[in-house]
Parts: C-alpha cells; structure tokens; sequence
C-alpha cells in the first residue's frame, strides 16, 4: 500500500490524515518542516506528500524542491487557509491538488485514491464535492454573486457563472486571463478546475469564450454554467441551479 507524508507542525492535523488513511492500510508518516521531510524522503519511498502553505514562499520552495528532488513523489497542498493566489502559486510550484482542512475521513480517503491512481497530468478534481461551499468561505463566491444579482436586478442585464474542469493540470493562469475581461472573477477552485464569474454577460457571451479557449488552448476542458437571470433570481435559485449542473457534470 502507498505510503503518505504529511509535513505540517501540528501533530493534529498529522493523526487527522493517519486516522483517515491507515484504516485503509496507508502507511502515515509525519514531518514537522522541510529539514525532516527531506531527510525522510532520502531514506524512504513516499507516493504522496501533503504540505501546508502557512509559511508562504518557503513552503512554495518546499514544493518545488519536492517535485525537482524526487520527481515520483505527488506533492499535494493541505491548508486551512486559501486564496486565489495561493492556489495558482501552489499549482505552478508543482502541487497537484489543493485539499482544504478541516476535512471528513471519507472525503479525503477519497481524494487520496483519486491522486494515487492518477498519472501526473491527469485530472484531479476537486469539484463537486463541498464545491460551492467552499468558494463561498474562501474565495468569495457569495459575496460576489450576491454583489452581481443586485446590480442586475437593480439596473437590469445579464451575468454568468461558469465552471470549468480541465482534462489536466493547468498551470497557465495567464493564458486564461487572456480571454476575460477587468471586470470579470477568476477563482481557481484547484489544479484544474476554475470558476469564472462573467458580469455583463449572457448566454451568447458564453458560447463566444468557450469557442476562444477551445481555439487557443492547448488543454482540453469540460464546463457548465448558469446565467441571471434564466437560472434564477435569487442568490438561493441561483446556486441551486448551479449545484444541479455540477452534479450532472460530476456523473461524466
């Protein structure tokens, strides 16, 4: 059975993981910083490393000395604590996923069978689990719909949300930015999963982004999306139709 580290020094979240993973016969070893993970990593075989980002650029470094040392090894970001930023820094540094803490035993027993049994640059989806949840308490998903759905509903127009999930790491982040506008959200939801909050927008401006990426990007990419006020007039319509999309999108 593969083996996992877990580099962070609390030991909390150490024996969280532990209790998650070795009822599965995991093999759960833990570092308090970089100078032991190393040295671990010298000694042993380790599939699977999961590191918290609390310490900004050094545990960027971190990654990246990971993933250049010991190539074999997934690196995979575990945080509390997430923003845009961070996400796109972790994933160009080399991470593969980006899990958020706390988190359920099962959940994470199965984002870890997900990443072990899949080649490098394959998908790793972290969608439609907690999705919408968490983008509204680390991204500010709410707070920007809810900003959109007033705007609109005061002056009239349109805007979409819409999900994508590439067949594959995508680390490019300015070559997606090419095709939005200022005015437009980007939130990266994971290593290869994006959400794009489109203002002025309706359905037909949709089709004309999708058609622009399929163009010029050289990954390919699966989608859905909802726009006001066709899916809703609420905050609460609204996000249930998005649900509803990505569930349909998540059994593909």
């Amino acid at each position: 059975m593969a083996t996992v580290m877990v580099i962070d020094e609390s030991k909390i979240t150490f024996l969280a993981v532990k209790n998650a993973l070795e009822k599965e016969g995991y093999r759960v070893l833990w570092a308090r910083d970089r100078q032991e993970a190393i040295s671990i990593l010298r000694r042993e075989r380790v599939d699977l490393v999961f590191v918290d980002i609390f310490e900004g650029e050094e545990s960027l470094n971190l990654i990246r000395e990971i993933r250049e040392s010991f190539p074999d090894t997934k690196v995979s970001v575990l945080s509390a604590y997430v923003d845009k930023d961070l996400v796109i820094n972790s994933v160009k540094a080399g991470a593969i996923d980006y899990i958020l803490k706390p988190f359920k035993q099962d959940y994470l027993l199965g984002r870890v069978k997900k990443i072990l049994a899949s080649p490098e640059t394959s998908r790793v989806s972290v969608s439609v689990r907690k999705n919408i949840e968490d983008m509204e308490i680390t991204l500010r998903f709410e707070e920007i719909v809810r900003k959109e759905i007033k705007r609109c509903s005061r002056a009239g127009g349109h805007f979409c949300v819409m999900y994508v999930r590439f067949n594959g790491v995508m680390r490019d982040y300015e070559a997606i930015k090419k095709f939005f506008r200022e005015t437009d959200y980007i939130l990266p939801v994971s290593a290869s999963e994006y959400v794009f909050v489109l203002t002025l927008t309706g359905k037909h401006g949709i089709t004309a982004v999708t058609r622009r990426m399929k163009e010029k990007l050289s990954q390919s990419f699966e989608y859905v999306y909802v726009c006001y006020p066709d899916d809703g007039k609420t905050y609460e319509e609204f996000i249930l139709s998005l649900k509803n999309r990505l569930a349909e999108l998540g059994g593909k």
